[in-house]
């Protein structure tokens, strides 16, 4: 039989390796299969295991002392984390969606449109909490509202005065 290689060998390693990074049951998984070659040949050392995976031997020697340990291999998953409790409540949330899609003059806010700054002196006012202009420009996007600008008609749409302009344009 014809001996196999991969090509771009490299690049396919960066992709599987990120791949666990990025999917929890997949680093489980990957942490598990660490543990099963240290299991199937003693000899491996954590200094092979760690190159073959990518991970500093120092993860190995963890890992292999965590299941020892516990004496279960579900020391091996991640634990939940929790991150920043967030300013605004789900019902919060639902009700500046609600907000949002109508006029901001409708909300008691003095703009032609909704912007960071608009919604942040809504909620300012509303909620009695302090976001920045940035923040609430992400939260239009958690919101699933995209950023739309007006665009300026040339010469209030009079077809005649768009093309002069355009023939202007070209010459210059």
């Amino acid at each position: 039989m014809q001996k196999l290689e991969l090509e771009s060998a490299n690049e396919i390693r960066k992709m599987i390796l990120s791949y666990f990074n990025k999917n929890e049951e997949a680093k489980f998984i990957h942490r598990l299969h660490g543990i099963l070659l240290k299991l199937e040949n003693q000899d491996n050392t954590c200094d092979t295991i760690g190159r073959m995976f990518g991970q500093s031997p120092r993860s190995i020697s963890n890992w292999i002392k965590k299941v020892n340990d516990a004496k279960s291999i579900e020391v091996l998953r991640d634990s939940e984390k929790s991150g920043r409790t967030p300013k605004l409540d789900d019902t919060q949330m639902s009700q500046i969606k609600e907000v949002l899609q109508k006029e901001p003059e409708l909300s008691g806010v003095t703009a032609n449109i909704w912007d960071g700054k608009s919604l942040s002196f809504y909620i300012q006012k509303t909620y009695s909490i302090e976001l920045g202009t940035r923040q609430c420009q992400r939260l239009f996007h958690q919101l699933g509202f995209s950023l739309k600008r007006a665009r300026p008609t040339v010469c209030k749409s009079d077809p005649v005065k768009k093309e002069e302009s355009k023939k202007n344009f070209k010459k210059n």
